[in-house]
C-alpha cells in the first residue's frame, strides 16, 4: 500500500495518540485538511471554522517537528506574505522514537537513583527521602516530625526496569501492523 503523504501513518495508534497529546483535536483535524495536498493557513482556518491564530499555532508546532513545510509567497497586491503548507508525516516515526528515547534516558536515570538509594519514609504521611537526608535529620520526617522508617523500593525498582524494558523494545521495533502494511514514501 502506498501512502499518500502519511495518510496510513494516521491509522498507527501510537501517531494518533501523540497528534492528540501535541496538537489536541483540532490539530487532527487540520492534519486531515491537509492531507495529500497544499493549502494555505488562512484556507485552513476557513475551512474548518477555527480561529486563525490556532491554525498558525498548530501548522508551526508541526513544522517545529519537522512534519510540515511552507513556501512563502508575497501578495503583490497588497504586499503580505502568503504561507502554503503540505505535511511531511512520514517523519513523525523518527519524531515519536526520540521523544522515547528521552523518556528512556530519564527512566534509566531514575532507576539508577533509585538502586542507589537507600530511603526513609515517614510513618504517618509517607513521605520519602534519602538515607543522607533521613540521618541529618535524626530519622524524623521534615514535614511532620514523624518517624522515619526504611523504604523498600523493590517494587519502584521493579515497575521501572519493565517500563524501561518496554520502552527499549518500542524504540527498537518502532512499527506497528498499522506502519508495517504501509511503503513509506
Amino acid at each position: 500500500m502506498k501512502m499518500e503523504n502519511g495518510s496510513a501513518i494516521m491509522e498507527d495508534s501510537n501517531v494518533r495518540q501523540f497528534f492528540e497529546e501535541t496538537l489536541g483535536d483540532d490539530g487532527i483535524r487540520i492534519i486531515n485538511t491537509l492531507m495529500g495536498r497544499e493549502a494555505t493557513d488562512e484556507s485552513i482556518a476557513e475551512e474548518l471554522g477555527i480561529k486563525l491564530n490556532l491554525a498558525r499555532k498548530i501548522l508551526y508546532k508541526l513544522y517545529d517537528y519537522r512534519l510540515a513545510s511552507y513556501v512563502r509567497t508575497k501578495d503583490k497586491d497588497i504586499g503580505w506574505y502568503i504561507y502554503t503548507w503540505k505535511l511531511n508525516l512520514p517523519r513523525v516515526l523518527d519524531v515519536i522514537v526520540e521523544r522515547k528515547k528521552k523518556v528512556l534516558e530519564d527512566l534509566s536515570s531514575r532507576l539508577d537513583y533509585e538502586t542507589n538509594t537507600v530511603f526513609f519514609s515517614c510513618t504517618n504521611d509517607r513521605f520519602r527521602i534519602p538515607y543522607d537526608i533521613a540521618s541529618e535529620r535524626e530519622f524524623r520526617c521534615p514535614q511532620c516530625e514523624g518517624t522515619l522508617e526504611f523504604s523498600n523500593n523493590e517494587v519502584v525498582v521493579e515497575r521501572l526496569e519493565s517500563e524501561i524494558a518496554k520502552l527499549q523494545d518500542e524504540i527498537e521495533n518502532p512499527l506497528t501492523e498499522a506502519l508495517n502494511t504501509a511503503q513509506l514514501q
